[in-house]
């Protein structure tokens, strides 16, 4: 198994990362959440070869990634600034940069701001702004029991945010949408970390799950659509909560290929891995020419 190493950037900050692989061709991983650390997707360091380098990484105040301090230094603008850091101090020249769920948002983000420095883009079970999160999140209460919708409103006008009894009716919820196909826990989700302030900082600051008040909520970067350019990958599970989201994506960017895997919700590195990894392994043999 890889073992974490640390990469220093510049501004006395370092990141966490495992890798695998030789180039000169680099997959780099951007975990979602924000705020979950990179286990759960191990599996795609399958992907490695002779010819592939897989790096999976902690964003900032993730795991023992360099932390802020500041709220507000927790936002989608400054994790593509972070990437760019971590390209430059690993060298690397070819570059697939794969953002999943949330660390889509910054794989989109970097892909218009530093256009000249991708290879191709990977976007997985992604949205493309902080209004498609809260779509997404009507779409889950609406699809919710009655009994379901008015214990939350309930808990919500009480702001029982932080209670035992709220995240497990906000998880019962998000089931159908997030691990519909899971059965028990894997090992990767397992060791997978939430790093809690990252989280609400940038999606729910008052920890209500169901409403985006972080630094994303202002966050659109739909407008990067018709500039994008390299290879795009677009990859959802049929029952995902950004479903909708992804079909938009894929048509407006003009180079984006969509691929739906029909049994699985987000989770779909975890729900269908051998399907997952042999689609990101075609993709990237069409675009490096095998």
């Amino acid at each position: 198994m890889a073992r974490p190493r640390r990469v220093p950037v510049p501004g006395r900050r370092s990141f966490e990362y495992i890798a695998q692989g030789k180039g000169p061709a680099t997959l780099l991983v951007h975990p979602g959440g924000p705020g979950m650390t990179y286990h759960y997707l191990r599996g795609l360091l399958r992907l490695a070869s002779a010819n592939l380098r897989v790096i999976l990484f902690n964003p900032r105040g993730v795991g023992h990634s360099w932390a802020p301090r500041r709220e507000a230094d927790y936002t989608v603008a400054h994790q593509a600034e972070d990437v760019e850091a971590i390209r430059r101090a690993l060298r690397i020249r070819e570059l697939h940069l794969l953002g999943f769920s949330a660390g889509g948002f910054a794989a989109l983000e970097y892909a218009h701001r530093y256009p000249d420095h991708l290879t191709s883009l990977l976007l997985c079970g992604t949205a493309g702004s902080g209004e498609e999160v809260r779509a997404a999140n009507r779409r889950m209460i609406a699809a919710a029991s009655p009994a379901q919708r008015q214990r939350l409103r309930e808990l919500t006008r009480n702001r029982a945010f932080d209670t035992d009894e709220y995240r497990t009716l906000a998880e019962a919820i998000q089931r159908p949408f997030a691990t519909r196909f899971l059965r028990g826990m894997p090992p990767d989700l397992k060791a997978t970390k939430l790093a809690t302030p990252v989280y609400r900082a940038m999606l729910c600051r008052s920890g209500n799950e169901f409403e985006v008040d972080g630094t994303v909520a202002k966050w659109d970067g739909r407008k990067y659509y018709s500039r994008i350019e390299v290879p795009t990958a677009v990859v959802v599970g049929r029952y995902d909560y950004f479903f909708e989201a992804a079909v938009e994506a894929n048509e407006r960017i003009e180079p984006a290929h969509l691929r739906v895997l029909p049994r699985s919700s987000h989770l779909v590195v975890l729900e269908q891995p051998r399907e997952f990894v042999g689609t990101i392994r075609e993709f990237l043999g069409d675009v490096t020419g095998g």
